[in-house]
């Protein structure tokens, strides 16, 4: 009978402990909040000012859903993508409107364009990488963002 108690009591003991959660162990979820969320600062010698474009990055840094950020500014326009952890993307859409409407409160004087698509991010870092390293004028910056909000607007 002492033998059948201990059982029972050593297997609920074992139930139990199995079951808690260990706080030690990484989970995808600690990774992803562990990580920060990456940006480039952009600077340049010329005349064209990102400070704006800067500015809103700071912003988005902010919400943890976000991993990479890449946004160029001229004049009137402010362009930025986004990308969002994968497991956010099923929430894909509330989000953008939120980010969309975050910089829209915040940076009322510009034209702002958001997008989460892999191109866009792709052709933003190409700018950004022309304007940190001066291999761009003004007017053709004006000309590659107007290019970009056009590839923005088109349905894939």
């Amino acid at each position: 009978m002492k033998v059948k108690k201990l059982i029972v009591w050593f297997g609920l003991i074992l139930f139990l402990t199995s079951c808690t959660q260990d706080t030690d162990t990484n989970s995808a979820n600690d990774d992803q909040n562990d990580e920060f969320t990456k940006f480039t600062k952009i600077s340049s010698d010329n005349f064209i000012d990102q400070d704006a474009a800067n500015q809103a990055k700071k912003v988005l840094t902010k919400y943890e859903e976000i991993k990479t950020i890449k946004a160029v500014n001229t004049s009137k326009y402010l362009v930025v993508g986004i990308e969002v952890h994968h497991n956010k993307r099923f929430q894909l859409t509330d989000l953008r409107k939120e980010f969309t409407k975050t910089l829209k409160k915040k940076f009322p004087k510009f034209k702002t364009e958001l997008s989460t698509d892999k191109k866009m991010l792709i052709e933003l870092d190409r700018l950004e990488n022309d304007i940190n390293g001066n291999n761009i004028s003004n007017k053709q910056l004006e000309k590659e963002v107007k290019h970009i909000i056009k590839l923005s607007k088109e349905q894939t």
